[in-house]
């Protein structure tokens, strides 16, 4: 019952979100910077109420309440834009912002049928290292939630996996100067370097290409006044197998003491290419 209340929660909340309704509310926002790292505390968000002392986006856990935020904070300028998503959604906030602002969103997700192939302003199969377009293809390319999962085994075995192949092809099918929006959790799940929030080997990944402007925000580390929101018991389990480059001793650490956080990626194609 409580997973059914969300779904309609996020569907009747996402399906009245637009693109000027979101540039109104997060307009002239500036974050302080920490180490190069843009740090959005809960309560600077235009989504804390301070008389209740809580997140005004009303389904989701924690940190799926920063992804709604953040996506907000970030996509609401996409006016006339050609958006590709990996890995989409059921109610794709990118979609509806570029969709409201003028602009097309197709989608690829590699758990569809290969049939189900994906054309411009629709949905089907494709994978971030295999994108089923030509070079320049679009203004944005964006993944919520996917990018700690790029390294995982596929459905067709035949596919790329990783962060370099994903990255390269995401590079190939940009536009010159086009930009890139990722968010992923850290202290959760997935590749170990989100799991163990190592922020410089995420940037790193980005190092081999001329990627310009790398921006990197973290959502939710500073959660005061609202709760820590612990690393479930489920997601922890998964660590064991993930995780051979990081002591025990700061997984434990991360369990005891971290809140479960949300890093957002952003960067630009270079113009020359």
């Amino acid at each position: 019952m409580h997973s059914l209340r969300n779904s309609i929660s996020k569907r009747i909340y996402t399906s009245r979100l637009s693109s000027d309704k979101c540039a109104r509310e997060w307009k002239d926002l500036y974050w302080k910077e920490s180490d190069g790292i843009r740090v959005i505390s809960c309560n600077e968000c235009p989504k804390f109420i301070a008389e209740d002392v809580r997140c005004s986006v009303p389904f989701g856990s924690p940190i799926r309440k920063c992804v709604t935020a953040a996506q907000e904070a970030n996509l609401h300028s996409l006016s006339g834009k050609d958006l590709l998503e990996i890995g989409f959604g059921k109610h794709s906030i990118p979609r509806r912002l570029v969709k409201s602002a003028g602009g097309t969103w197709t989608g690829i997700e590699p758990l569809l049928p290969e049939a189900k192939r994906a054309t411009i302003g629709k949905s089907g199969f494709g994978h971030v290292a295999d994108i089923p377009f030509p070079d320049g293809t679009f203004d944005i390319v964006v993944g919520i939630q996917s990018i700690e999962h790029w390294g995982e085994p596929l459905p067709v075995a035949s596919l790329k996996t990783g962060h370099a192949a994903g990255l390269e092809d995401i590079y190939r099918v940009l536009k010159p100067g086009g930009s890139i929006y990722f968010c992923a959790p850290i202290y959760l799940h997935g590749h170990e370097i989100f799991i163990t929030g190592d922020i410089e080997r995420v940037r790193q990944l980005f190092e081999p290409l001329p990627w310009n402007n790398i921006r990197l925000e973290l959502w939710r580390d500073k959660h005061l006044p609202l709760e820590r929101y612990p690393t479930p018991g489920a997601d922890a389990k998964t660590w064991e197998q993930a995780v051979s480059s990081y002591s025990r001793e700061l997984l434990d650490d991360i369990l005891a003491n971290r809140s479960v956080s949300l890093l957002t990626i952003k960067a630009n194609k270079s113009t020359d290419h």
